[in-house]
């Protein structure tokens, strides 16, 4: 299985209820794209101020394929447009095999 994990950063000033609302829309959306195993996204709980993001992503695909597919996919390309790229100032990802 590859798990696919990515740590957002907001634009400073970002209203907390637009986080809210791309957490919310991503829960609606992206779970269902071909290839997607489980999904879960989250606000930071403010547990380490000054060392974590703001949201992340984590997602599990059976497959390297899936994961492409997923990345490429016009829904998760849209959602990235709509909900995303007007409150995101940085992203970091990592992918990586899980029970192996």
């Amino acid at each position: 299985m590859i798990r696919h994990t990515v740590v957002f950063t907001c634009k400073p000033n970002t209203p907390q209820q637009s986080i809210l609302d791309a957490i919310e829309m991503a829960q609606k959306v992206l779970p269902g794209i071909t290839g997607v195993l489980s999904f879960s996204m989250g606000k930071d709980l403010g547990l380490q101020p000054g060392k974590s993001g703001d949201l992340a992503v984590v997602a599990d695909f059976d497959s390297i394929k899936d994961v492409e597919a997923y990345l490429s996919d016009p829904v998760h390309l849209d959602y990235i447009k709509t909900s995303l790229s007007s409150i995101i100032e940085t992203r970091i990802s990592v992918q990586f095999e899980v029970g192996t």
